[in-house]
């Protein structure tokens, strides 16, 4: 079968999903790229079509059929998504275009921090939180949240200029 035939029914499901998929993965691509608009979501969403249909595949009638609607049904959940997303930009404005320096080094600098001393500088920092109430978020006594408040805020020190 040429790559540039069109999902085609199948009347007998005689033959493996391996030699399906092999047979049918060009047009579904290309399938999936007239109904989205673009070559990779179309890759996409080829792909999580065929993972749909691998462990009904045995028992379908017409796994070609089959095929096709879950590849219209994703294609419209993605614009269904993509409306959704351009609604939103129009409502709320594009995220912020980027961070200063500064805050790109300091999230660096947080990041190569241990989780635990990590998560007390979040919790006590961003969310405002007191030792008591990260440690039972933590699950561990205030001391341990002092101590690791303290190690944490001395490499961030060392780190940061």
């Amino acid at each position: 079968m040429p790559d540039d035939a069109p999902v085609t029914d199948r009347s007998s499901n005689a033959g493996s999903f391996a030699d399906f998929y092999e047979h049918q993965y060009a047009a579904t691509v290309r399938l999936a790229a007239f109904l989205s608009g673009t070559r990779d979501a179309a890759e996409d969403l080829a792909q999580e079509a065929f993972l749909r249909l691998e462990p009904r595949f045995a028992d379908l009638e017409n796994p070609a059929a089959y095929l096709r609607s879950t590849v219209v049904n994703l294609c419209c959940n993605q614009h269904r998504s993509a409306s959704r997303e351009a609604r939103r930009l129009i409502k709320l404005g594009p995220p912020p275009s980027g961070v200063s320096d500064r805050a790109a080094e300091l999230d660096a600098t947080l990041r190569r921090l241990p989780y635990d001393e990590r998560a007390v500088v979040v919790l006590r920092y961003w969310l405002g939180l007191t030792e008591a109430e990260i440690a039972a978020h933590l699950g561990c006594r205030p001391g341990t949240v002092k101590s690791r408040s303290a190690r944490a805020l001395n490499k961030i020190r060392k780190e940061l200029p």
